[in-house]
């Protein structure tokens, strides 16, 4: 990277810790910190959840697939696109009608203290290995692209570029600033500035990439056999059914997502926030697949796991190779700090506010929830930084977490619409899913003849999605059939559902839309800065740069004209009054 490279990081970093301290001030009850008093407008819901999905393992992992199998690793991510219109349909409508503030109160409501302590300590626990992984990854690309002098105290000795630990550290902590400061509002509103970054920054590596094959016609024809099939390998149709089912519940189910169904004022807007994930995630994945495909034309002997980053720096000229180490970073923190604030809710309002200070003032409960924010940033870059000394120990947790994402999310989803299943059944579903799952994954390394062994080793994707689903699905339906008294807990949840809402008032409503749109668009009005600086700088590929420009200004224009109409009528709706 060169000198504009690292001033634009800086540019971005230093926006992150302003975006930070203007939304601080917005966090004045756990409310707002957490479930922005259902304040949040369903397009900003939908991106939100949309980067926090695409961040978790998109460059590494499935831009791997894409280098080493082709448009399967799109066929892959769309299923996440279908899942999410059938969590809409399902699911996103009766989160958002329980009117509560976070799930950990659902979980309260329906199962008891137990199960709430359970989801907050086991969940938290593989989520924040899988965080300390995603960050660890990013660390590693950042590191990789910056070369140091060996006198330099950043410096890694061996590779003599920066120290991933160092990397770590910095940018874990710059994450943690706007995730402690800002809040749910931060992890929002940021989400949406990256979803512009990333975008733009790929569009722009999309035809540079194409240009360098020697265009379209040259690059299908250099493209390996069955590059272009939606299935490869072990990624069959059944597996993308059952991609598409596991999704279904993790999108449905997870806290991470079912947050933002929380955030919105309605159960409609709910449902659009989840369909405009859903409509992102069918059309985003042909773009943003295809660097790692084209560049397995050009150099067809590089490590899968770096190809997404490599075919970034092979094409980008000076400054856009800073703005997407800046969109990667985005991407991490977009899943990290929204895990972080998951979490840090749980602890805040189920522990803290509900058993240790009950009469806690909401000055205590907001200090708490920064605080659990803050401890639980810090023990994900502990981990990062030990990742190295854990060996292939991250693979194992990553496939477990895998297995276990259906049984762990499916209680919440079942006890949502089904009464009789209790406390325990949690305990049992993913007690029972854990058992099969060690033998599974312990039969991989057994060397049999026999006809199931060699079905299950030619096909042991697939029957991982297999177990993951239906384990848990029988354990709760048995249990469900067995049980001959309705919950009280579903009681009381039914009649949360039936409570008629509060719903904003008009000038509120149209306060809800204005703000976000505004601090989005002077957030793209700096992104167009920036663009129009890397013309001026740039010797090369000058004509694409100014129609990036074009984009960005125009995405720009449409903001202040939404946040416009907004206002006009709302003092039209002031002075009927």
């Amino acid at each position: 990277m060169e000198l504009i490279d690292y001033i634009i990081l800086i540019i971005y970093a230093a926006g992150i810790l302003l975006i930070g301290g203007i939304l601080s001030k917005r966090n004045k009850t756990s409310d707002d910190m957490f479930a922005v008093r259902k304040q949040s407008p369903w397009w900003l819901s939908g991106l939100s959840a949309f980067m926090s999905a695409f961040s978790a393992g998109t460059f590494v992992v499935w831009g791997g697939i894409a280098y080493k199998q082709g448009l399967v690793a799109v066929s892959i991510l769309m299923c996440s696109g279908i899942a999410s219109f059938l969590v809409g349909k399902f699911f996103a409508k009766k989160w958002a009608s329980l009117n509560i503030s976070t799930v950990g109160e659902y979980v309260s409501i329906r199962f008891g203290q137990g199960a709430v302590q359970f989801y907050t300590w086991v969940g938290m626990l593989f989520k924040i290995i899988a965080m300390g992984v995603a960050l660890y990854s990013f660390a590693v690309v950042v590191a990789s692209l910056i070369p140091l002098s060996p006198d330099n105290w950043l410096v890694d000795t061996d590779t003599h570029k920066l120290s991933v630990s160092y990397t770590i550290i910095i940018s874990g902590l710059l994450m943690l600033m706007y995730a402690v400061s800002g809040g749910l509002w931060a992890v929002l509103i940021i989400d949406a500035v990256q979803f512009v970054v990333l975008t733009m920054t790929v569009l722009f590596v999309v035809p540079l990439s194409i240009y360098k094959v020697g265009g379209m016609s040259s690059l299908i024809d250099q493209l390996p056999k069955d590059f272009l099939s939606p299935v490869s390998g072990n990624f069959t149709w059944l597996f993308l059914l059952g991609w598409v089912i596991v999704h279904t519940f993790k999108l449905g189910g997870e806290w991470v997502f079912v947050q933002r169904f929380l955030a919105v004022s309605s159960p409609k807007n709910a449902r659009k926030s989840s369909n405009l994930f859903g409509w992102l995630y069918i059309i985003s994945p042909i773009i943003w697949m295809l660097p790692p495909i084209i560049y397995r034309v050009a150099h067809p002997g590089a490590a899968p796991e770096q190809a997404y980053i490599m075919a970034c720096a092979w094409v980008l000229p000076p400054g856009l190779m800073g703005l997407l180490v800046a969109a990667m970073f985005s991407s991490a923190a977009s899943y990290i700090d929204g895990e972080i604030n998951v979490y840090a809710a749980a602890i805040t309002n189920s522990v803290y506010k509900d058993i240790i200070a009950p009469e806690a003032s909401e000055k205590q409960v907001v200090f708490v929830g920064r605080l659990s924010s803050l401890l639980i940033g810090l023990l994900i870059m502990a981990i990062a930084v030990c990742i190295p000394y854990f060996g292939g120990a991250e693979q194992i947790i990553l496939t477990i977490t895998g297995l276990l994402v259906v049984a762990m999310v499916l209680p919440m989803l079942w006890g949502l619409y089904f009464g009789k299943i209790k406390q325990s059944s949690i305990w049992w579903s993913t007690g029972i899913t854990v058992l099969v799952s060690i033998a599974l994954k312990g039969a991989i390394f057994i060397e049999s003849d026999n006809f199931i062994m060699n079905l299950y080793h030619a096909n042991n994707q697939l029957f991982e999605v297999a177990v993951g689903i239906f384990v848990p699905l029988t354990v709760l339906a048995v249990m469900e059939l067995g049980s001959k008294t309705v919950d009280g807990g579903f009681v009381q949840i039914e009649e949360k559902l039936a409570e008629k809402q509060e719903v904003p008032d008009s000038q509120s409503d149209f306060q809800l839309a204005v703000f976000p749109a505004q601090l989005l668009g002077y957030s793209i009005g700096v992104l167009a800065v920036i663009m129009f600086g890397l013309m001026l700088f740039s010797t090369h590929h000058s004509q694409m740069l100014i129609g990036i420009f074009a984009a960005v200004l125009l995405i720009l224009s449409a903001i202040i004209l939404l946040t416009l109409k907004f206002k006009n009528k709302k003092n039209l709706l002031i002075k009927s009054i």
